[in-house]
């Protein structure tokens, strides 16, 4: 999923926010870099078209805006039309 290059960086977060994302990692079973870069990719937009094509990321509210909540597109999005 990565390249083999990778870039280490610092951030700043409050300790509050640290502890809950070393226990949701923790039950993850994964570590807290590898949650980080799950989150950010979840909100970014995909490497290659630009946009999110996952229906399931789409109907959870990290798809485009143009994507609304109507029962049609759903299941056009989630079924095909």
């Amino acid at each position: 999923m990565y390249d083999a290059f990778v870039k280490a960086v610092t951030i700043t977060m409050p300790e509050e926010l640290d502890a809950q994302a070393a226990a949701e990692a923790r039950r993850l079973g994964i570590s807290k870099s590898e949650m980080i870069r799950r989150g950010l990719a979840a909100v970014l937009p995909g490497e290659s078209s630009g946009e999110v094509d996952d229906p399931w990321t789409l109907m959870t509210g990290f798809g485009p805006a143009d994507v609304s909540v109507a029962p049609g597109q759903i299941d056009d999005i989630v079924y095909g039309s």
